[in-house]
């Protein structure tokens, strides 16, 4: 039964990371400026800010049913250390502070790579092209066709060089 007990506290745990992340975004959509059309800029990112919240709130009240389910080997890091844990919240303060200092482009790429070498990929070839290409596909559909806000990075400002991705 402890087992089960751990997985309960880490249904809530995520369930509360889940909720606030939401919460967060739903503020942050707030601030994109509305349109006249039917599905504006803010459409997406309140339906994923939406998304979240209301998983969260599953995820919780699946954890106070008691229906969490059983335990299975891995989960919610039972077999990991604090090295991994680190890094895996590292990948997420990186992005943070790449988004800030070069803006999105940057972060994306950044933030790719530090993802998977934290799980154990060490093929810079697969790492830096993975993150070029993502980065390309991400700024073309948020920037381009989304028409999402591309903040300035705080030290760098890339846009004048990612612009014609996209299509700008």
């Amino acid at each position: 039964m402890e087992g089960h007990d751990h997985k309960i506290k880490v249904e809530y745990g995520v369930s509360a990371v889940v909720l606030l992340v939401g919460v967060f975004f739903l503020f942050l959509a707030f601030t994109i400026d509305t349109s006249r059309e039917a599905v504006g800029p803010r459409t997406m990112p309140l339906f994923l800010a939406i998304s979240l919240v209301i998983s969260g709130v599953w995820l919780a009240l699946r954890a106070y049913m008691d229906r969490a389910g059983g335990l299975k080997e891995g989960y919610g890091f039972l077999e990991s250390n604090i090295a991994r844990i680190s890094m895996v919240v590292g990948c997420g303060i990186i992005f943070l502070i790449m988004f800030w200092a070069f803006g999105y482009f940057v972060a994306i790429i950044v933030s790719y790579i530090a993802m998977l070498y934290t799980f154990g990929v060490r093929s810079w070839g697969w790492m830096i092209g993975g993150g070029l290409v993502l980065s390309f596909i991400f700024q073309w559909l948020f920037m381009g066709i989304m028409l999402l806000n591309d903040p300035a990075g705080a030290i760098l400002d890339l846009r004048p060089f990612t612009d014609w991705i996209k299509g700008a």
